[in-house]
């Protein structure tokens, strides 16, 4: 069997990352950053415009959540599940709002699911019912688990499902394959 080739990130889902530090903490917390990153990733943040293709190394995506989480956060996760909350509404714009607004979480997962591909170019996201105001998300046959990813999904359907009318909405991380699970798995609820 031919060894599974790399997972790849678009690289405007890492420059988001950076989005979220300038709002949250400000250009010196942007610049010092930049000063902390490897060389790729330090090129990719200053470059102009977007590689060719707009593919970059997932592994540019884990370290810039790092970063922000151990330099400017506790090193908990915490700072990656905000900046996916942060990703969600980025860029939203009024259509998305108003999307937003009437797509029920069973449908914004399933929207979700057909644009996975768009972002990264491997695994899947897939989806089921968990009865009542309760939608099972999972992460299934990404190449390359980490909890950096997971967090940062967590995040971004979590700040998805604020953006619309559910009440309470929340998301819990309940397996992950960094963690020894077989697959990644959340639970959206809502009220």
């Amino acid at each position: 069997m031919a060894p599974k080739r790399p997972a790849r990130v678009q690289a405007t889902t890492v420059r988001v990352r950076e989005a979220f530090v300038a709002e949250r903490f400000g250009s010196s917390a942007v610049q010092r950053l930049r000063s902390l990153a490897s060389p790729e990733l330090r090129e990719l943040l200053l470059a102009a415009g977007p590689p060719p293709g707009g593919w970059v190394p997932f592994s540019l995506f884990v370290e810039m959540n790092q970063l922000i989480d151990r330099s400017l956060g506790k090193g908990d996760g915490e700072l990656v599940w905000e900046s996916g909350r942060f990703a969600a509404s980025h860029n939203a714009g009024v259509w998305k709002s108003l999307i937003m607004r009437h797509v029920t979480p069973a449908m914004l997962v399933s929207l979700a699911s057909s644009l996975w591909s768009k972002h990264y170019d491997g695994g899947r996201l897939v989806s089921r019912p968990g009865g009542g105001s309760c939608v099972m998300v999972s992460i299934v046959d990404f190449p390359e688990p980490d909890p950096a990813h997971c967090r940062a999904i967590g995040g971004w359907m979590q700040g998805s499902l604020e953006m619309g009318p559910r009440k309470n909405p929340k998301v819990k991380e309940v397996a992950c394959r960094s963690a020894g699970a077989a697959i990644c798995e959340f639970r959206l609820t809502w009220d």
